[in-house]
């Protein structure tokens, strides 16, 4: 009888796997600069991509998937050794599904989850080291993530592979694990407009006046000393205003 804590697919080598790209997609959550510590200490990469139901596109991920995810089931299924095992052998849920509105209506889109571990523990050493997501921009350049934010609203690729595995009370499935992300479009933490609240102008109101900025002082200052004014700026920071589009932790509870 196979040892119920174990994988029986854990032997398959993830980099022999093949690799595969998405379609340009709507990310929906984006934990791919920093990693999420919600279902793991030591930090998750995750995305969530959105992709129209209805298109070709998403149907031929589905496919690929669901290609994989059987290839995996018949694996398993000839690892097991009882019939009893072999007739408890389930599929899991799969890591992508229909998107729902706040009232469990379907949006029209299909949302995919993928997941990387953002630590590994050296063989050597037994050390815990951090990893790092390979992230390129549209032109397929690495990119520097220094001061980097990546929201949902963004227009991404990802890489992936198709890994196996098992569990006794999962079942058989296969991880989609990210790989990579292509950033086509970034949106980040600039503080949204009135118009992006829904505000329209209202004649004969109030109206915030001009005040001086330091900056102002200073030039004046300088011109009536005739002294050059300073290259020294300072730049205020504004506090981002648009927490709805904040990224928030994926229920990755799907294997």
């Amino acid at each position: 009888m196979v040892d119920k804590k174990k994988n029986i697919l854990s032997d398959i080598d993830m980099h022999k796997l093949d690799m595969h790209v998405t379609p340009v997609a709507e990310a929906a959550v984006a934990f791919i600069v920093s990693p999420s510590t919600e279902y793991k200490d030591n930090g998750q990469f995750f995305i969530r991509i959105r992709l129209k139901t209805d298109a070709k596109e998403t149907q031929a991920l589905v496919d690929l998937i669901e290609k994989e995810r059987k290839a995996a089931f018949d694996m398993a299924m000839e690892r097991l050794e009882t019939p009893k095992e072999k007739k408890a052998l389930k599929l899991a849920t799969p890591a992508y599904h229909a998107e729902e509105d706040d009232d469990g209506n379907e949006t029209g889109y299909t949302v995919f989850n993928f997941k990387r571990n953002a630590t590994y523990t050296d063989k050597k050493s037994g050390e815990l080291k951090a990893l790092a997501l390979p992230i390129f921009d549209s032109m397929g350049q690495p990119v520097d993530k220094d001061d980097l934010e990546v929201w949902s609203g963004s227009i991404v690729t990802v890489a992936f592979r198709l890994k196996p595995f098992y569990t006794s009370q999962l079942g058989v499935g296969v991880t989609q694990h990210l790989e990579a992300v292509q950033l086509i479009k970034v949106v980040s933490g600039s503080a949204k407009t009135a118009d992006g609240y829904g505000f329209k102008k209202q004649q004969g109101g109030f109206v915030e006046e001009a005040k001086d900025t330091d900056d102002d002082a200073d030039e004046e200052s300088s011109e009536e000393s005739s002294e050059e004014p300073s290259e020294e700026s300072s730049e205020e920071s504004e506090e981002a205003a648009t927490a709805d589009k904040r990224p928030v932790p994926g229920d990755d509870g799907d294997y």
